[in-house]
């Protein structure tokens, strides 16, 4: 009896490799090409790369206004004309995925002398954390996962990766702005976002379309964006806490790049309290992550307001200006490392 267990396992075990071997000569790569761009490009490119800039949409968007479209990493590079900078971009990516693509880079083949990594605020929110944006996320993840890729193409079929539906990561981020505790070392009378965000919008919702309306909404857009309290248990510093962890196992130096928000707005919409939480938890990160191979490039209050393209939203979109600025910071740091390769571009 045992004998012929065996057998059958012996004989299941060859007929899955064999299919994994089939699949992995006609399906995968189109697969993975289709799934899994941004894997494809680091490995792609990972032999003429010297610096690796992982971003989400920060790093690409421009106003059509101006007169210099580079992105914030092109700009970088120009510091470094001899140094080969590579970018890695991807709409909504937060550090949950940044993981992943830091574990694809092959550290057998020219490994990297530093990675660029941004470190965005909002990420950490409720809102971008429970975001619908999630599914394809965790999607464009799952073919490279540590088992056979025929079990990750099955896996993909089946979905089983975090796929939550949309009504469920609206219940999540409800719940956080409901639940969670805001902390001020400061009498302050409101104890969550949502009693925050009601006492602006109580009297707004039901405005007609207009400017007045207008300024309520993105005033609570604001609240939502920045009233938290970052801590150990927020699932971005688990994240980030793997990153700086596999940077400096790999002997590789990393560069947070800790992207301007736009300070005055929230405090000219919402108060002094919100920019306190804001500054807070900027603090927080550079005391945690601004050490030994890992620089934050700390660019929160570095970007005038009105140099943000979204006027009307809570993005990290700039203009020329804002962007040279950011580039600026993230060159001057990446000096200290590349002092040889640096020019004065500007």
């Amino acid at each position: 009896m045992v004998k012929k267990i065996v057998i059958k396992i012996l004989v299941l075990t060859v007929i899955l490799t064999g299919l994994n071997f089939i699949y992995n000569v006609t399906l995968y790569k189109r697969d993975l090409n289709e799934k899994c761009e941004q894997i494809v490009e680091i490995r792609d490119k990972q032999a003429e790369t010297d610096i690796f800039y992982f971003a989400e949409s920060s790093n690409f968007n421009t106003r059509e206004t101006d007169s210099i479209q580079s992105s914030i990493s092109d700009l970088t590079g120009m510091f470094f004309p001899s140094l080969r900078l590579t970018a890695i971009n991807k709409p909504a990516t937060h550090a949950g995925i940044y993981k992943v693509w830091l574990k694809n880079i092959n550290l057998n083949e020219n490994k990297p002398k530093a990675v660029v990594i941004t470190l965005n605020l909002r990420s950490f929110d409720a809102a971008w954390v429970h975001s619908i944006l999630e599914t394809q996320l965790q999607e464009s993840v799952v073919l490279i996962q540590p088992y056979p890729n025929l079990v990750n193409r099955f896996l993909l079929s089946l979905q089983a990766f975090d796929n939550k539906t949309n009504e469920q990561r609206d219940k999540d981020m409800q719940d956080d702005w409901i639940n969670k505790k805001l902390v001020f070392p400061f009498d302050f009378k409101y104890k969550t976002v949502r009693e925050w965000d009601v006492s602006f919008g109580q009297f707004g919702w039901d405005l007609p379309d207009g400017p007045e309306r207008n300024k309520i909404l993105l005033t609570c857009h604001y609240v939502k964006a920045y009233a938290f309290n970052l801590n150990e248990e927020n699932p971005r510093i688990k994240d980030f806490d793997e990153i700086t962890d596999w940077c400096k196992k790999n002997n590789i130096n990393l560069y947070l790049n800790l992207l301007a928000e736009n300070i005055e707005y929230a405090d000219s919409l919402v108060g002094k309290e919100l920019v306190f939480l804001m500054k807070q938890n900027r603090d927080y990160l550079v005391r945690r992550y601004n050490k030994g191979n890992c620089k934050v490039v700390d660019n929160l209050e570095s970007v005038n307001g009105l140099e943000f393209t979204d006027q009307t939203w809570t993005t990290e979109h700039y203009g020329y200006k804002g962007r040279m600025t950011i580039a600026k910071n993230v060159a001057s740091s990446l000096k200290e490392q590349f002092s040889k390769e640096y020019i004065k571009a500007y």
